[in-house]
C-alpha cells in the first residue's frame, strides 16, 4: 500500500515532467485520465491505508521504516532527480528498506547477515537497472529537463559504470553461499552459472555487439533478479 501510494504521489509531483516524455505521457495525470486532485487523493488513500495497517498489525519499527521510506522517496529522491543523474544512488535505499520491513515483520532481527546481504544486493542492482532506462530514454529525459549520465560521462564510461555495478551485484550473490543464504549445493552452482552468463551477455552487448539492444539488456537484468530470488525461495522449501 505504501509503495502504491509513494508511486502515485511521485506521479502527482512529476506529472509536468511526465507529460514531456513519450515513455510516461500516458500515465493517468498527464494523459488526463485523472485530474491532478484525483491523483493526490489516490496517493493519500494508499498511503493512509498503508500506515493504518502498519499501526494496527505491525510495530513501531515497521511504521518508522515505512514513514522514512515514503519521505526519502518522495522528498529526497524526487527532488534530487532534478539536480543530478546520480540521484539513483541515495534513491536506491527505498528499494532496500522493504526487505528489512518484510524480514522484521516475519520475526527476524534487522542486523541478521541474511537480510543485510539481500538488502545490499537489491540496493546495488538498482543502479544498472535505472541507468539502463536513463540511457535508453536519454533524449526524453533531457527534453523533460532531467540531468542524464551523458552530461557527465562519455559513452564508454557509462557502459563501464553499468558493468561495474552489475559485477558488484554478482559478487554479492557469491557471498550468499558463505553466509548460508543459499544452502543447496546444486543451487549454489546454478547461481554461479547464472551470474557468469548474465555478466558475459551484458558485457558482450555493451562492448562487443555492433548494435546494442538496451531493451534486451534491461529484460535480462530483470530476469536475473527474478531468478536469484526464485532460487532463494526454492532453497527454503
Amino acid at each position: 500500500m505504501l509503495a502504491a501510494g509513494a508511486s502515485a504521489l511521485n506521479q502527482y509531483q512529476e506529472w509536468e515532467y511526465d507529460e514531456k516524455m513519450e515513455r510516461t505521457r500516458l500515465r493517468p495525470i498527464p494523459s488526463r485520465q485523472l485530474t491532478i486532485s484525483d491523483g493526490l487523493r489516490t496517493a493519500n488513500l494508499f498511503l493512509i491505508s498503508g500506515f493504518i495497517i502498519l499501526i494496527l498489525e505491525g510495530n513501531l519499527l515497521l511504521f518508522v521504516l515505512g514513514m522514512f521510506n515514503v519521505l526519502w522517496y518522495n522528498g529526497v529522491y524526487t527532488l534530487l532527480k532534478r539536480k543530478t543523474a546520480f540521484a539513483v544512488i541515495p534513491g536506491a535505499l527505498t528499494g532496500a528498506i522493504p526487505i528489512f520491513m518484510g524480514w522484521i515483520a516475519a520475526g527476524g532481527k534487522p542486523g541478521d547477515p541474511i537480510v543485510v546481504f539481500l538488502s545490499v544486493f537489491i540496493f546495488i542492482w538498482q543502479m544498472p537497472h535505472f541507468w539502463l532506462i536513463m540511457i535508453k530514454y536519454n533524449n526524453e529525459y533531457k527534453k523533460a529537463g532531467f540531468p542524464v549520465l551523458s552530461d557527465t560521462f562519455s559513452p564508454v564510461m557509462m557502459k563501464l559504470t553499468i558493468l561495474a555495478w552489475l559485477l558488484t551485484a554478482s559478487a554479492i550473490t557469491v557471498c550468499f553461499s558463505w553466509f548460508s543464504i543459499v544452502n543447496l549445493v546444486s543451487l549454489r552452482y546454478l547461481l554461479a552459472a547464472v551470474n557468469f552468463v548474465v555478466v558475459l551477455f551484458i558485457g558482450y552487448q555493451l562492448f562487443i555487439s555492433r548494435r546494442i539492444s538496451f531493451r534486451i539488456i534491461f529484460l535480462i537484468g530483470n530476469l536475473y533478479i527474478f531468478i536469484v530470488f526464485a532460487f532463494l525461495i526454492i532453497d527454503k522449501l
